[in-house]
């Protein structure tokens, strides 16, 4: 393992993390901060998966989350923002699913009507074709199930490609076939993050209005709407680590490991 991947490592990151988050806290009451979130879930159940969340676990992270006086917001809410179209709550959240599992219809759109909060769920297009990628064998969404889901006014549905592979490792044909949805969407989310300059522009070519990645910080406004960065939310994270990834701690976190690997480089 490399020194990146040690305990001594992951115990300075947390700690790091945490602290930052208590400064966060302490200067928000005088500085008023402006936080822009998208936070990506993937299953919303008991799965031994790590992207799995309970659902009492995600109803908690809801609650907590209203409580420190965020605001729920669409992701086409958040896109428009980051263009310079539109305002926005200072302290705002979106919500986003990936995969398009079938919980998300049993599991967390019950949660999420309970507390009035919209979602946009990436889902694949080849059920099939995407489940060795998923390394996982929870139950996706039939294509009826999705039609249920669509018609639900909380919800829109995006793309995350045909079969869940690394879009940066593909050009041309393969690249315009795995981005090509079925049904119209306006939003997109590279599978596990990864994208090329070449990705995007397909995306933009077929029509879709932006695209989120995985990169735990904040979005901003003037950023590429082709590469809004959304915080993975993981089943084991303990609540005030799902609440600073929402936060300014999320930004300074970040800048501080860049500093810090550059250092030991």
């Amino acid at each position: 393992h490399s020194a990146w991947e040690s305990p001594a490592y992951d115990l300075l990151r947390a700690t790091t993390f945490a602290a930052c988050y208590a400064a966060r806290n302490l200067l928000d009451p005088l500085v008023r901060f402006e936080e822009v979130a998208i936070l990506a879930y993937h299953s919303i159940s008991d799965a031994p998966v790590e992207t799995a969340v309970a659902p009492a676990t995600f109803d908690r992270q809801l609650r907590a989350l209203t409580a420190r006086g965020y605001r729920f917001v669409s992701l086409a809410s958040v896109a428009a923002w980051v263009a310079g179209r539109r305002t926005i709550p200072r302290k705002a959240v979106a919500i986003t699913f990936d995969d398009g599992y079938a919980d998300f219809e049993t599991a967390a759109l019950p949660i999420l009507e309970q507390h009035g909060v919209s979602a946009t769920l990436f889902a694949v297009g080849d059920a099939a074709g995407s489940r060795e990628a998923l390394r996982n064998d929870i139950p996706l969404l039939s294509a009826e199930a999705l039609a249920r889901v669509r018609a639900r006014p909380l919800v829109e549905i995006g793309y995350h490609s045909r079969t869940h592979t690394n879009l940066a490792a593909l050009r041309g044909d393969a690249l315009a076939r795995e981005t090509a949805a079925a049904s119209p969407a306006r939003f997109f989310a590279y599978p596990g993050g990864k994208h090329s300059r070449q990705a995007a522009e397909a995306l933009r070519q077929a029509g879709y209005d932006a695209a989120c990645t995985i990169r735990p910080v904040l979005a901003h406004r003037g950023g590429d709407p082709f590469s809004l960065p959304r915080s993975v939310i993981l089943g084991g994270m303990p609540l005030w680590q799902v609440m600073a990834r929402a936060s300014k701690a999320a930004d300074w976190h970040r800048a501080l490991r860049h500093q810090y690997r550059a250092s030991r480089e």
